[in-house]
């Protein structure tokens, strides 16, 4: 998953997350959007543990010794 594709997930959460906090009535929701709501969050949800293990792989590697190759 590239950068774009994790912006996109996250404008999608946010749009989804501001619609529902503005509602200020009893309203009706259709299984379709719960369905989507649901995706969106699982997309975010993936991404995010994606960014989780990329970031942590990243900090154990910087952690490990380096090797000193002399060139002569």
């Amino acid at each position: 998953m590239d950068l774009t594709q994790v912006q996109l997930l996250l404008v999608e959460a946010r749009s989804a997350a501001t619609e529902l906090y503005d509602i200020q009535r009893p309203m009706l929701v259709s299984p379709g959007t719960l369905h989507r709501l649901a995706q969106s969050l699982i997309d975010l949800t993936t991404a995010c543990e994606g960014l989780q293990r990329w970031g942590l792989g990243l900090l154990v590697q910087a952690t490990r010794p380096q090797e000193h190759h002399d060139v002569h």
